[in-house]
């Protein structure tokens, strides 16, 4: 199942993994009689757990995530909201990829450098 599409800004992915966890703890408190019946409730929870790693694909907030099966415990730790704010702290402090299809090619320069190296050797009046 595809949420966000794979090439998207991790702002796009932010807010929609932030809203996505949200909206599921929500649900978590207020409709707790319903989700707190065993198979109901970790249906649920493997549902809302597989869409997150689906957005933020890290294993650490799916690993966080877990702690929702724990009964009782789970229930009262807006685990999913927390996970998400855990991803999104990583991911800012993470340097930014370096586009490599937008630098020039180290032969290539070189190849130039090189030539006006060449160039300025063969020009009338230099040596």
């Amino acid at each position: 199942m595809q949420i966000v599409k794979t090439n998207a800004s991790f702002g796009t992915r932010a807010v929609t993994a932030l809203g996505l966890s949200i909206v599921a703890d929500a649900l978590d408190y207020f409709a707790a009689p319903l989700f707190s019946t065993p198979i109901i409730g970790d249906i649920f929870d493997s549902v809302v757990a597989s869409m997150l790693y689906s957005i933020t694909r890290s294993k650490l907030s799916t690993a966080i995530n877990m702690v929702e099966f724990i009964p009782f415990v789970g229930d009262l730790i807006p685990v999913y909201t927390l996970s998400t704010l855990v991803w999104i702290s990583k991911e800012i402090g993470k340097p930014r990829r370096i586009n490599y299809r937008d630098r020039p090619d180290y032969r290539q320069t070189m190849a130039a450098r090189d030539m006006g190296t060449v160039r300025q050797r063969l020009r009338p009046g230099t040596m």
